[in-house]
Formats: structure tokens, sequence, C-alpha cells
């Protein structure tokens, strides 16, 4: 059986979110796990990556930030179906942190 995780983020340190421990409290169950990482002002990139090289699989995006993907959380939306997209089809299990 092959488990996934995935998520996005961007600006974690800038907006001070604990994306590393929220990814790190499912990996030891995880074979991989994607990562979209938008654009970002800050150290987000290197944040994600550092994590475990071997099982996080990072996607780099870029955010739509038009007044029309903001209303009603589509942008979040979008960003997921990314990360979403990036598990193997090979994957039994994905969850979504």
């Amino acid at each position: 059986m092959k488990v996934s995780g995935f998520t996005f983020i961007r600006n974690a340190t800038k907006f001070d979110y604990p994306v590393v421990e929220a990814i790190r409290s499912i990996l030891p169950i995880c074979d991989d796990f994607y990562v979209a990482v938008g654009n970002s002002d800050d150290n987000t990139f290197d944040l994600i990556q550092n994590i475990d090289k071997q099982k996080i699989r990072i996607i780099e995006t870029v955010w739509n930030d038009s007044h029309e993907m903001k209303m009603g959380g589509r942008v979040f939306a979008s960003e997921t179906d990314k990360a979403f997209q990036a598990v193997s089809k090979e994957s039994d299990w994905a969850f979504y942190i």
C-alpha cells in the first residue's frame, strides 16, 4: 500500500504558519509528500525543502491573486488541486494537510 500526503503553502514564515510541524505530524506514515509552494516573500521554499529531502516533492506555483480568485477561497482550491494532481496515481491513500 502506498500512502501520500499533500498541501499548499505560501509565506509560511511571514505569517508564522506552522507548516513544518503540520507536515512532520503525518510524514512518518507517508511514502511521499507533495507541497505546492507558492510565490513567497520569505524563505518558505527553503523551509519546505529542508524537511525531508527523500519524501518531500515540491511543486513551484504562482498564485492567481486576482479579485475573482480571492472570492470564496478559489485561490486556495486552485492551489489544493495543484498539489493533489501531483500525487502519484499509484497511491492508495492521500492525506491533505
